[in-house]
């Protein structure tokens, strides 16, 4: 119960906002008198009535953590009118009270959940692919690559919108699988963004040389993807990203928004050596400015439907493929983009439990088929089922 207690505590102090120039300060602008001289016990860390609100130059000396965390005491004390914290049962109703704060979104539209935690099990299948075509020694050149489909397993919990989860792979415990990912995800009313990292050795498909057509098997290729993605929302007080794949907010009225993107998206690829045609490699990437819109559509109190699209315009890119020694340097080609789409449909059984699909897919396209095209493609499908308590 002690270490809930201090976790709880050390969350909440960190989340206030009080700047480590105020910290450094025993927070200044917080100067008012305490109403009642007692002392602040957090879990252990207790502070003199007599230096706490005492300003910076009266104040004994310490450390700086020590300082750090006092100063955000005083400030807690001046927000909520607190004279000590001395329960979970505190730190709950202060994060509760952070985390339904109304006055950056339109409540006609959005709500906070009114529960504590969210219990989710989630399915994912991930995939990718890559298309080639152009002109290698004046003989017309194409390949297509592709990863089999990659099946995850998690589950998860969040409190007041901090959260984690246990995912498992079962090719990868198996061996089947030789593919490493790695995601994280930030969606926000206004603004949000994804990062993407894929390490595979999973890649399969073909190339075709002048009509003669070579199988590429699996393991004879290592492959890299990154991608990266931000976004900014309008309409963020009424439409809303996490209705829709977080489900930390709950639409209650249909709402769009147009949305400015920027997105970066970049991969490098390396055969074995293959009979008749050698060691390939591909280099390629690009980094894309641009819009779009998004919508959320509440069909009736059960059902919700979200769809948006983000194209971008690649403003610089890379591109190049080396076959058997032999380098290809591709210039960008004008028009070239990065596309970001993402669909989902979230249906609520009762106040408490929801299940939700939804599918992103990233992809990109640059070059000329005079000289090198090349199209990559990321995608994932989520399946999921929640529950709040």
């Amino acid at each position: 119960m002690t270490m809930q207690r201090t976790l709880l505590s050390l969350l909440l102090l960190l989340s206030l906002p009080c700047t480590l120039a105020q910290a450094a300060t025993l927070c200044p602008d917080s100067t008012a008198v305490p109403r009642n001289p007692v002392a602040l016990p957090i879990d252990g860390v207790a502070f003199p009535a007599d230096s706490v609100g005492v300003p910076a130059d009266k104040a004994k000396s310490g450390s700086f953590v020590r300082r750090l965390v006092k100063g955000r005491v005083e400030h807690l004390r001046e927000e909520y009118s607190i004279d000590s914290i001395r329960s979970i049962r505190d730190v709950d109703s202060i994060l509760a009270e952070k985390y339904q704060k109304k006055g950056t979104y339109d409540t006609l539209y959005l709500a906070r959940p009114t529960q504590r935690f969210t219990a989710r099990a989630r399915m994912n299948v991930s995939g990718a692919s890559i298309h080639t075509q152009g002109y290698h020694e004046e003989k017309p050149y194409e390949g297509h690559l592709a990863t089999p489909s990659r099946l995850t397993t998690s589950i998860g919990i969040a409190y007041r919108g901090f959260g984690v989860a246990l995912s498992v792979n079962p090719g990868k415990l198996s061996g089947e699988s030789h593919t490493t990912e790695f995601n994280f995800n930030y969606y926000a009313n206004r603004y949000g963004g994804e990062l993407t990292y894929v390490n595979s050795k999973d890649f399969s498909g073909w190339s075709k040389i002048s009509d003669v057509r070579r199988e590429i098997p699996k393991d004879l290729m290592t492959s890299s993807m990154f991608y990266a993605s931000g976004y900014y929302a309008f309409n963020y007080r009424r439409f809303s990203y996490p209705a829709a794949f977080t489900q930390s907010y709950i639409q209650r009225r249909s709402a769009g928004s147009w949305m400015v993107a920027a997105t970066w998206m970049s991969g490098s690829w390396e055969t074995k050596k293959i009979e008749g045609i050698g060691v390939i490699k591909m280099r390629s990437g690009g980094l894309g400015f641009g819009g779009g819109y998004g919508y959320n559509w509440v069909i009736n109190e059960h059902w919700m439907v979200h769809g948006s699209a983000l194209p971008t315009f690649v403003l610089g890119s890379f591109n190049r493929l080396t076959i058997a020694g032999h380098k290809e340097k591709v210039p960008y080609a004008f028009p070239e983009f990065i596309f970001t789409e993402r669909i989902a449909a979230l249906y609520q059984f009762q106040k408490n439990q929801f299940a939700g699909l939804t599918f992103v897919a990233y992809t990109m396209i640059n070059g000329s088929r005079k000289d090198l095209r090349m199209s990559q493609t990321r995608w994932r499908l989520r399946v999921s089922y929640g529950i709040r308590f």
